[in-house]
């Protein structure tokens, strides 16, 4: 697994947007039952989008912001979450989606242009350079 430069984490919440399916252990269900205040089966019934026929639970859906992202980017259930959300940062992923979009995120416009730069260099690309909005229209 190729690893990249990490970044500061911003909460940008893309992780619980993007990045894929959040799948549940037995402890992990029983830890946030516990948290919220219901049953290991309530919380099957109330919480899980999936079981599947191998028996894996799936809090999360591969396309589906998770449920317990809350308004303000936070984790509305931190201390209890699940162990893939425990252990995940963007930049040691094999899918550089969710890393992407947070890095651009990060980034002002000059730096997002200072790196794209440096990255073409790197792999002996050239990039086009835009034209002007004046250029555009009388073409």
């Amino acid at each position: 697994m190729a690893s990249s430069p990490p970044l500061e984490c911003a909460k940008c919440a893309m992780c619980c947007k993007m990045a894929g399916y959040v799948e549940m252990s037995n402890y992990d269900v029983a830890r946030l039952s516990k948290h919220l205040g219901l049953t290991p089966s309530e919380f099957k019934e109330k919480h899980l989008v999936q079981i599947t026929r191998a028996g894996k639970m799936w809090l999360k859906d591969e396309h589906e912001t998770c449920q317990f992202l809350g308004p303000d980017h936070a984790c509305t259930v931190y201390e209890a979450r699940p162990t893939p959300c425990r252990g995940y940062v963007c930049w040691d992923q094999d899918d550089k989606t969710v890393y992407e979009f947070a890095r651009f995120a990060q980034m002002t416009t000059r730096k997002l242009r200072e790196a794209e730069k440096a990255e073409a260099k790197a792999e002996g690309r050239k990039l086009r350079k835009p034209k002007p909005a004046r250029a555009r229209a009388e073409a």
